[in-house]
């Protein structure tokens, strides 16, 4: 059996699963929807200055009050707090370099973004006179500023990794122990290289498609182009396909667990990843992660790719878009090498 013939196959047996269109494309339609009826009312402007507090003979004072686009005032912490909660600031900057804010959007996405980079510049050892901090995140154009346009692009973010499941059930599929195909595959002499190369190429045809609809749905009914460099978001996109597709294939080996329980599992994995890159807001993201547990989403690749997406299309700022490339794929080489490695060394008592 050539390796097209075997690919139309693999994908015949997923078209014709509820439970896979049912992921990969109805339920990420259902949140778009909601996604969109939750931000209608958001106003949406021009970006304006930012106001921010900071606290008395901070170090980076002298840095922030030479940045065009921030309007820096001292002030004590309990004073913040009240201008914060009135809406005259921002956030405020403590002594150890952390921002404090009493809600999320996208001026404190923002000043997160700036003290990161100042921080970045101070350990590289560029003096900061030298170094343009206002190029990297606000250029004159026409792109409207969007706070709540991070939750889409961790919602794209989750969708790409959806390959996960068509893994999950293109390898379930294949297991003689739990379903009668497997078993025919198992005495039929396919190549193992050619199956798993088949099985990728399906997956990754079907979650294209599903991932290219829900993104021409959410540009047409959110109205706003969420993609000013496309090409490279793409890239984005194929990678985290194939990302998710290896995690998938893995996750469907786990013998004596049908497929049904996997992909539950699998679900909770993933929202669960998406909701720490931002679904649910930017609190859990800014708050609880990054301020306290800043390496969860270092290794989060859903976090990552969220970040580089609203980086590249929003504040064209391309640093960490070949690192999270690199990490995607080394997360992908890992999978198909454990799972190419597992297929050839498994064998059975019985069929």
């Amino acid at each position: 059996m050539n390796l097209f013939r075997m690919t139309y196959y693999l994908i015949s047996i997923s078209f014709k699963d509820f439970g896979f269109w049912f992921w990969t494309l109805c339920y990420p339609l259902l949140l778009t929807g909601l996604f969109i009826i939750a931000t209608s009312n958001m106003t949406v402007g021009e970006l304006e200055n930012i106001n921010v507090g900071i606290q008395e003979n901070q170090e980076l004072s002298e840095v922030i009050g030479d940045i065009d686009f921030i309007n820096m005032t001292v002030m004590s912490e309990e004073e913040a707090v009240l201008e914060m909660k009135q809406g005259d600031i921002s956030g405020y900057i403590h002594g150890d370099n952390t921002l404090l804010v009493t809600e999320t959007g996208f001026d404190q996405t923002v000043l997160e973004m700036v003290i990161n980079q100042i921080e970045k510049v101070a350990e590289a050892g560029i003096p900061y006179e030298n170094y343009d901090f206002e190029a990297q995140f606000i250029e004159e154009n026409s792109q409207e500023a969007q706070p709540e346009a991070v939750l889409f692009y961790s919602l794209i973010a989750m969708i790409a990794f959806y390959g996960i499941f068509s893994g999950i059930e293109f390898m379930s599929s294949m297991q003689p122990n739990l379903d009668p195909m497997g078993a025919r595959f198992a005495a039929s002499p396919y190549s193992k290289v050619k199956f798993l190369s088949a099985s990728v190429l399906g997956a990754l045809i079907l979650n294209l498609a599903t991932n290219f609809l829900i993104l021409a749905v959410i540009i047409i009914l959110y109205k706003i182009n969420l993609f000013t460099e496309l090409g490279p978001t793409l890239g984005l996109l194929f990678i985290a396909n194939l990302t998710g597709i290896g995690l998938g294939l893995i996750i469907g080996l786990l013998p004596k667990i049908n497929a049904g329980m996997k992909t539950t599992v699998s679900v909770i994995f993933i929202i669960g990843l998406a909701a720490l890159s931002g679904l649910m807001g930017p609190f859990i993201k800014i708050i609880l992660i990054e301020n306290n547990l800043a390496w969860v989403n270092t290794l989060n690749p859903l976090a990552r790719l969220t970040d580089t997406m609203y980086k590249i299309n929003f504040l064209g700022n391309y640093d960490d878009y070949w690192a999270t490339i690199g990490m995607l794929t080394g997360y992908a080489a890992v999978f198909f090498s454990i799972t190419l490695l597992s297929l050839r060394r498994k064998q059975y008592d019985s069929i």
